[in-house]
């Protein structure tokens, strides 16, 4: 499974206008994504001159906000609506979840959001850090430049909810999906319990923690999503 083209088969499924990418890092991903609107968000971005040259085109509207993402958050206020949100940046449970929390703020009725890393593959690749190179500099056993932090506990916090549909895509490190509408329910922790977790308690049953799905129910999960904001208007 390819994450990217996940996200284009959702914005072109649901008509969204408004995209917005938090943690940007190369633009592998956002430049080639094709929406009307586009914003890339990241604290430090790396994309290479040859590749925005060979996306140029396809980025003529984009806008690049170079700072974290609670400040772009902050600076956006009230007036930033998005239809699509992937959020890719700083694999902590503290960050993932303000962006999570954040994201729905903005998250027109309809919209989705996309989060990486979600289902990481070994305990190395789970490890909390404040970065890739912190993790690796740690030698853990098992490390092999993936990382995706403890990304996992903010789909456990997010299932908690009764107004959320969540689930983990099985695929690509974990593509975690969040939609708006009744929950199917999710694992009964507190704030603190959650904070405890540590990725032995995921291996133990991550099926049931991360509410994990095969990549053959993306078409089923594609035909059941309407159009969204200004495409829902026109329909």
């Amino acid at each position: 499974m390819n994450h990217r083209k996940v996200i284009q088969s959702v914005i072109d499924r649901i008509g969204a206008q408004d995209y917005l990418e938090i943690g940007v890092n190369k633009g592998a991903c956002f430049l080639p994504i094709q929406a009307r609107c586009k914003i890339a968000v990241d604290p430090d971005f790396q994309i290479p001159r040859l590749r925005r040259a060979r996306w140029a085109l396809r980025n003529l509207g984009s806008r690049y906000f170079r700072m974290t993402s609670d400040d772009f958050f902050a600076q956006a206020g009230s007036s930033l609506r998005c239809d699509v949100v992937f959020i890719d940046g700083l694999h902590t449970y503290e960050q993932s979840r303000q962006d999570a929390e954040n994201a729905l703020q903005v998250l027109n009725e309809g919209g989705v959001i996309l989060m990486h890393d979600c289902n990481p593959p070994n305990a190395a690749a789970a490890q909390p850090s404040g970065s890739p190179a912190q993790a690796g500099a740690l030698g853990l056993p098992g490390w092999t430049d993936e990382w995706c932090g403890d990304v996992w506990k903010t789909i456990c916090a997010l299932r908690r909810r009764k107004d959320l549909r969540v689930f983990v895509i099985d695929g690509d490190c974990g593509l975690g999906v969040v939609t708006r509408g009744p929950s199917a329910g999710g694992p009964e922790l507190t704030d603190a319990e959650l904070q405890k977790l540590g990725y032995a308690d995921l291996e133990r049953d991550r099926a049931r923690w991360l509410d994990l799905k095969p990549e053959s129910v993306l078409p089923g999960f594609l035909a059941g999503l309407g159009r969204v904001g200004r495409a829902a208007a026109k329909a």
